[in-house]
C-alpha cells in the first residue's frame, strides 16, 4: 500500500524513481504514483520502507525537500494535455509524486506498430498539443529535458500527453554536484538529449527542449532516432566532421525543404544556432515556400502550425470549396451549447521504452484536436494545416444541383444560378472564372472577379449572389447581406431568388433577428416549395424559438425531399432530444450517420441522447468518435466531461472540462463542469472556485449555486 493506493504494478522505473500504478479499493480511483527512490543511493528496510547510507544523507534530503517542492509546483500547471499532478506525499522515509493514470500508448509503441512511415498530416495532430504544452511550460519558468518518443502518451481517445516531466532530472543534476558522494542517476536520454545537457555547470534553457523535440519529430519522419549528440561530439573533435544525417536525406517522406531546414538547425551542437524557444521553432516549421510559378495562387489554407509545415506543396487544398448546395449543419439547442471547431494534426517520435498505461513525472498537454475531414493542423498553432475550423450554417450555391451534400460544419449561402437575361460573354466568362477560384477556395480572389462581371454587366443577379457567397466566407456578413439584397431587388419573384432569400435568412438568425429571418425564409418557399435546404434553416429557426414540435414537422419535410439528407436527420435528432424524446433522438442522429459516418453534429448529439439516459459507456463511445474527427469541438469535450462524471471518473472528467475551458473561456457550464471534477476528486477550493467563475459567466446556473451551498460557499 502507497499512501491508501494498492500498488497494482511498476509500470516503469529509471534512475531517479519507479512508477507505479495504484487503485484505491474504497473510491475505486486509478493513479499513477512516482517513488523517490534513487538507483545506488535508495535500499528498502522491508516491502515498501526506503532507507539510505549515512554518508549519502545529505544528498538524499537536499533531492528530496526538491522533489516535494518540484510536485507541488507541478501540481499547480493547469494545461489540456499535462497529465495532472493530484497531490504530494511523504511516507515511508521516501515521498511520491501522485498523479492521473492514462491508459494508452507511447507514441514510440504507436511508430513500431505502424506498416509504414506515418504522413506530415498524421503527425500533426500528435505534435501540436506537444508545442502547445511545451509553451505553456517554458511560460511557468520550467523546462522539460526528457523529450522523447517513449515519453508522449497518446490516450485511448488520441489526445497525446507529454509525461516524465524532467523537472527531477534538473533535480538529479544538483544533487550529483552538491552531494558528497556523487552518483549517475540516468540523467540523459541518449539520441535525445542535446549534448550540454550532460554539462553540470551548463545553464537550463528552453533550447534544450527545442533540441529533443526535433529529434523527437526526426525519429517519426525517418523512422530511427538520430545520432546521439556525445557521439556527434567526439567524431566532430576528433574527425572534424559531423556525423548528423540531415532529415532531407534521412527521411522517409516527401518533407518540404524549410521544414527540413528548420529540424536540423534545432538539433545544432550549437545551442545559439538553434530556435530560441517553442514558439519560434514553431513559426520556422510553418514557413512555406511560395508557390511555383505554374502552381494557382489561389489556395487558401486555413490556420498554420509548425507540423502542418510538414505537408508537402503538392498535396490537395483543405479548404472546403462550396461547389454544391449543401443544407445547414445541425442547429446544436441552448442545453447543448453549439460550437465551433478547429482542428489540428501532430507528429510523433521513437526510442526503446518500457510500455505504459500510466504515466510518470509531471505532465503536459495541449488541445488536439478534429481534425480529419478538412487536413487542419495542430490546433490554432503553426505546423502543417491539420484542422480546418467548422462551424454553423453552410450557405448554398445555385450554380450546381440542388441535392444537398454535407456541409462542412459552416453554413455558407448557396450560390444562385442565372436567372435573368444572360448576360454578355465576357461577363459570363469572368463569372465562369471566379466561381473556379471560389470553388478552390481564394474568396477574395473571386470577389475581385466577379467585381469586374458586374461592372461588365450591372444585372448580373448571379453574380452579386455568388459575391455573397464569397464575403461570407470571408466573415463579411454586412457586404454578403447587401448583395444578396441587391440580387433579391434585381429579379424578386423568379424560382432563383430563393437562394438569395434563404442566404439573407441565415444572415438574418446569425444577427438573432428571428422574425426576419423567417420572412425571408417564407419568400424563398413561396418562390420554390420543394427547396429542401430552405425547409431545413426554417426548422432551425422554430429550433431558436424552442418550438419544437414545429421544428420537427420542418425538418420532416426536409427530409421527404430529400430522403439523405444526412444534416436534416441530425437536426430533427437535435429538436426530439430537446423535446425530450431521447430515443426518437438517436433513431435520427443514427440515420444520419448512416448517410455520413463523420457527421460530427450526430455523433455529439447522439452522445448526448445516450447520456440522458443515462447510458454513460455509450456516449463516450461517440463523443470520442467525435473527436476523433474534430478534435477541437466543444461540445464533444462538454459532453464526454459530463459522461465522465455519471461514470464518476473525476480525472477525465476535469481534463475535458479544461479542455472545454481552454477551447472556450467563457463557456460557464466548462467552468461548472470542472467544479464539479474538483468536487468528486475532493478539492474544495478549487471547486469553490470554478463555481464561483462560472456564475459570473452565466447567473442563471442553479447547479452551480446548489453545489456552493452544498459546500458551505457564498455564490
Amino acid at each position: 500500500m502507497i499512501t491508501g493506493y494498492e500498488v497494482v504494478r511498476a509500470i516503469g522505473a529509471g534512475g531517479f524513481g519507479i512508477t507505479y500504478e495504484g487503485f484505491n479499493p474504497i473510491t475505486e480511483r486509478r493513479v499513477a504514483i512516482k517513488e523517490f527512490f534513487p538507483r545506488g543511493i535508495a535500499s528498502r528496510d522491508d516491502a515498501t520502507r526506503i532507507a539510505y547510507s549515512k554518508q549519502d544523507g545529505e544528498v538524499v534530503s537536499w533531492a528530496l525537500k526538491r522533489f516535494a517542492d518540484s510536485t507541488n509546483r507541478l501540481a499547480k500547471l493547469k494545461h489540456p494535455n499535462i497529465i495532472e499532478v493530484l497531490n504530494y506525499v511523504a511516507d515511508n522515509g521516501t515521498g511520491y509524486m501522485v498523479m492521473e493514470h492514462v491508459e494508452g500508448q507511447t507514441l514510440e509503441e504507436w511508430l513500431k506498430a505502424r506498416t509504414s512511415p506515418p504522413q506530415l498530416a498524421e503527425l500533426g495532430p500528435i505534435f501540436d498539443p506537444i508545442f502547445d504544452a511545451l509553451e505553456y511550460v517554458h511560460a511557468n519558468k520550467l523546462i522539460h529535458r526528457d523529450i522523447a518518443p517513449d515519453n508522449i502518451m497518446i490516450r485511448a481517445d488520441g489526445r497525446p500527453v507529454l509525461i516524465d516531466f524532467g523537472a527531477l532530472k534538473l533535480i538529479a543534476d544538483q544533487a550529483i554536484a552538491a552531494g558528497p558522494s556523487p552518483k549517475s542517476f540516468g540523467v540523459l536520454k541518449a539520441n535525445y538529449s542535446p549534448p550540454e545537457q550532460s554539462d553540470d555547470s551548463g545553464s537550463v534553457d528552453p533550447r534544450m527542449d527545442v533540441y529533443s523535440l526535433a529529434a523527437t519529430i526526426y525519429r517519426a519522419i525517418t523512422g530511427k532516432p538520430p545520432i546521439d549528440a556525445d557521439k556527434r561530439k567526439t567524431d566532430t573533435a576528433l574527425k572534424g566532421e559531423d556525423p548528423y544525417i540531415p532529415l532531407a536525406k534521412a527521411a522517409q517522406i516527401t518533407v518540404p525543404a524549410e521544414f527540413s531546414n528548420t529540424i536540423d538547425a534545432a538539433m545544432s551542437l550549437r545551442p545559439r544556432e538553434r530556435p530560441a524557444t517553442i514558439a519560434e521553432f514553431r513559426a520556422q516549421l510553418a514557413a512555406r515556400p511560395s508557390a511555383p510559378a505554374s502552381e494557382p495562387a489561389t489556395r487558401v489554407i486555413q490556420p498554420q502550425t509548425a507540423i502542418d509545415a510538414m505537408a508537402p506543396m503538392s498535396q490537395p487544398a483543405t479548404m472546403p470549396a462550396y461547389s454544391a448546395p449543401a443544407a445547414p449543419p445541425p442547429y446544436q439547442p441552448q442545453s447543448a451549447s453549439a460550437d465551433s471547431g478547429q482542428p489540428y494534426t501532430p507528429a510523433g517520435n521513437a526510442s526503446p521504452v518500457t510500455k505504459r498505461s500510466g504515466i510518470s513525472i509531471a505532465n503536459i498537454a495541449a488541445v488536439i484536436l478534429i481534425l480529419a475531414g478538412s487536413a487542419a493542423v495542430l490546433l490554432h498553432r503553426p505546423i502543417v494545416n491539420f484542422f480546418e475550423g467548422m462551424t454553423g450554417m453552410r450557405i448554398m450555391s445555385r450554380d450546381e444541383p440542388r441535392q444537398p451534400q454535407q456541409p462542412p460544419q459552416k453554413q455558407t449561402p448557396p450560390q444562385q444560378k442565372q436567372t435573368t437575361q444572360p448576360p454578355s460573354r465576357d461577363a459570363n466568362e469572368i463569372y465562369r472564372r471566379a466561381n473556379e477560384l471560389r470553388e478552390r477556395g481564394n474568396f477574395r480572389g473571386a470577389i475581385e472577379e466577379y467585381n469586374d462581371a458586374i461592372r461588365l454587366d450591372p444585372k448580373f443577379v448571379n453574380a452579386y449572389t455568388n459575391r455573397g457567397l464569397s464575403y461570407h466566407r470571408l466573415g463579411q456578413g454586412d457586404r454578403a447581406f447587401d448583395d444578396y439584397s441587391a440580387a433579391i431587388r434585381l429579379d424578386p419573384n423568379s424560382k432563383g431568388a430563393s437562394v438569395p432569400y434563404l442566404n439573407r435568412a441565415i444572415i438574418w438568425r446569425e444577427r438573432l433577428n428571428t422574425e426576419r429571418a423567417f420572412e425571408d425564409i417564407d419568400n424563398s418557399l413561396r418562390l420554390d416549395p420543394q427547396f429542401a435546404l430552405a425547409h431545413n434553416t426554417r426548422g432551425n429557426l422554430f429550433l431558436d424559438r424552442r418550438e419544437y414540435d414545429r421544428a420537427i414537422a420542418s425538418y420532416s419535410e426536409a427530409i421527404s425531399l430529400d430522403p439523405k439528407y444526412a444534416v436534416a436527420y441530425a437536426n430533427r435528432g437535435t429538436a426530439y432530444v430537446s423535446n425530450r424524446n431521447p430515443q426518437r433522438g438517436i433513431e435520427d442522429f443514427s440515420s444520419a450517420l448512416r448517410l455520413d459516418p463523420r457527421n460530427i453534429n450526430a455523433l455529439v448529439g447522439r452522445g448526448g441522447a445516450y447520456e440522458t439516459l443515462n447510458q454513460p459507456d455509450r456516449a463516450l463511445s461517440d463523443f470520442n468518435e467525435a473527436l476523433r474527427y474534430d478534435r477541437v469541438n466543444v461540445n464533444a469535450y462538454l459532453g464526454r466531461g459530463r459522461a465522465n462524471l455519471l461514470r464518476r471518473d473525476f480525472v477525465s472528467a476535469y481534463s475535458d472540462f479544461s479542455d472545454a475551458v481552454r477551447l472556450d473561456p467563457r463557456r460557464a457550464t466548462a467552468r461548472e463542469g470542472r467544479g464539479l471534477a474538483n468536487e468528486g476528486l475532493g478539492r474544495r477550493q478549487e471547486a469553490i472556485r470554478e463555481f464561483r467563475e462560472a456564475l459570473q459567466l452565466d447567473a442563471s446556473l442553479t447547479r452551480s449555486r446548489e453545489a456552493l451551498q452544498r459546500l458551505g460557499a457564498q455564490p
